[in-house]
């Protein structure tokens, strides 16, 4: 089966969904111990926006527990024809304005940085694997176990373009797993017969060596279901 055939029409069937529904559950876990639990409930209708959410999350956050549940019900304007449009000529904009003035260097990168993103990209579609069952689902696989370092500053310049205060905990989680020494990271997608996003799973796996007395084994799940 051809990779870039089914990745196309895995696109347009989702694209041509009126909603989305389903959950996803992120899980961490630190020397057997459970540092983070996530769980997301959501639903959103993609021709008016209206969105909903359910959002249950336990860390343990250097020692303290902290357990918190929300529940929102909200209607993104970006949905709406005008105002999507208005958003999007204004990131325009906004990356023309920094690639002129220099304000923004990432964006803006050096042929050989885009050169070697586009040769990690081209890497990683090349070693995806794509299994076809007998009932025409398909499990489309792919190992991660050798993450260029230039790809991993590119990540760490985003993230440092974008600080998070200390207590926050997408700020510990993200330090968490960019202190893993060559981590495992595997990523699972099931697809249906009808070409729909069933199930994804990404487990990251890896060593996190502060110093010779300092080690700790860290894995990290997350699971998304969607419900078609």
């Amino acid at each position: 089966m051809s990779k870039l055939k089914l990745m196309y029409d895995v696109i347009n069937t989702m694209k041509d969904k009126e909603a989305i529904r389903g959950t996803l559950n992120v899980e961490g876990i630190k020397d057997e111990t459970k540092i983070v639990g996530f769980v997301n409930e959501f639903e959103k209708n993609l021709s008016t926006g209206e969105t909903k959410v359910k959002i249950n999350t336990e860390l343990d956050y250097n020692g303290k527990i902290v357990k918190h549940e929300s529940q929102t019900e909200f209607t993104s304007l970006g949905c709406h024809g005008h105002h999507r449009h208005h958003g999007f000529m204004k990131h325009m904009h906004h990356h023309r304005h920094g690639c002129i003035e220099g304000h923004d260097d990432l964006k803006c990168a050096g042929i050989k940085e885009k050169l070697t993103k586009l040769a990690y990209i081209l890497n990683i579609l090349n070693q995806i694997k794509v299994d076809e069952k007998e009932d025409q689902s398909v499990l489309v696989s792919l190992n991660l176990s050798d993450i260029p370092d230039e790809v991993k500053k590119v990540f760490q310049e985003r993230m440092s373009q974008h600080p998070m205060p200390e207590h926050h905990e997408h700020h510990g989680l993200m330090k968490e797993l960019f202190s893993l020494q060559k981590p495992e990271i595997q990523f699972n997608l099931w697809i249906s017969k009808a070409k729909d996003v069933e199930k994804i799973i990404i487990t990251i796996e890896g060593k996190q060596d502060n110093d010779p007395n300092d080690s700790h084994e860290l894995t990290f799940k997350a699971e998304l279901n969607l419900l078609n």
